[in-house]
């Protein structure tokens, strides 16, 4: 790596009012890439300059327009000292918190998965719905999570979206389907498709997840929003979706986090000061839930970075104001 940025003085016609802005930015590219372990070749493609071109520039031998190439240079490397300083200030998101709530979800994944069946989760904004599959995933063998978009609403978007996260390589769509099938038949083991954000799924497509549980015998967990119980969650389903919800063996629906778990993200963020609490316990009733806590906290860490790091209730408020929250 000293080889590769080795600062070597050129032999350069640089004109002179460029030649200094040049060498600054030249030490700044060599330090930053060297505590990154970055080649040439990777800086430039990092900093969106072709590899030849910053090559002849750091070399001193580039015939083009040295200050476009050094201020690039320069605004990256400032941008990304910038970008750590943040990061430093804002601690690391808490990641999976075990709520009450996401304990009944994960429940109610192991029931789907165990039988098998299909289930119907649905919870408020901010309440940790993806967080918890994507837990359950880490923890369990032969379980999918796939994400849906508008653009997956289809029967066919659908079968690719989850080709896709199962990493087959497939273009034809029956092909396609076969593969998933074989992927997911319960043949000794207990497979398992997580489909979040299925709100966004169309009847057809979530007909479609019901002929792989009927067919392959893979647990189905939908997980969405309020539309997708009142669709397929109710205890008075409409006559179209019957054979969906006759297949549905347990629903979960809470859209509101309750104390409980408001009381556990507070004490994960280890907030000591007693007003601070208290704050965040209201916002955690809010829409949004608890995901508008550890927000606030993060933001109120990096607003408490110039008072000695103590996130207390002053912090706490000004954060949630910055946030666009009411006066608490």
């Amino acid at each position: 790596m000293k080889q590769v940025w080795d600062l070597v003085d050129p032999i350069t016609e640089i004109p002179e009012k460029q030649k200094w802005a040049w060498l600054d930015a030249r030490v700044a590219a060599k330090k930053y890439a060297e505590k990154k372990g970055l080649s040439k070749a990777a800086f430039a493609r990092e900093v969106d300059i072709a590899a030849a071109t910053f090559s002849e520039w750091f070399s001193g031998k580039y015939r083009g327009d040295y200050t476009k190439t050094t201020d690039a240079v320069r605004l990256f490397v400032d941008n990304q000292h910038s970008f750590e300083q943040t990061e430093m200030q804002v601690p690391e998101d808490l990641g999976y918190v075990e709520t009450p709530t996401s304990e009944k979800v994960m429940s109610a994944l192991q029931f789907a998965q165990s039988m098998p069946e299909m289930v119907v989760i649905t919870l408020g904004a901010g309440m940790g719905k993806t967080m918890t599959a994507r837990k359950y995933v880490e923890d369990h063998s032969h379980t999918y999570l796939v994400t849906m978009r508008p653009t997956t609403s289809t029967p066919a978007a659908m079968v690719r979206e989850i080709g896709m996260a199962m990493e087959i390589n497939e273009r034809n769509l029956l092909l396609l389907r076969h593969a998933i099938g074989l992927r997911v038949q319960r043949n000794g083991r207990k497979p398992m498709l997580i489909i979040d954000e299925a709100q966004n799924l169309s009847d057809n497509a979530v007909n479609e997840l019901r002929d792989f549980l009927d067919r392959y015998g893979c647990g189905i967990a939908l997980i969405g929003n309020e539309e997708l119980y009142t669709r397929f969650g109710g205890a008075q389903p409409k006559a179209a979706y019957a054979q969906i919800n006759r297949r549905t063996g347990m629903r979960v629906r809470q859209m509101r986090p309750t104390k409980q778990d408001v009381a556990v993200i507070v004490d994960a963020w280890d907030i000591e000061d007693v007003e601070a609490r208290k704050i965040l316990h209201a916002i955690g009733r809010k829409p949004g839930a608890l995901s508008q806590v550890s927000k606030t906290v993060r933001l109120a860490h990096m607003l408490a970075f110039g008072n000695g790091g103590k996130v207390d209730a002053k912090t706490i408020r000004a954060a949630w104001s910055n946030r666009g929250g009411e006066e608490l």
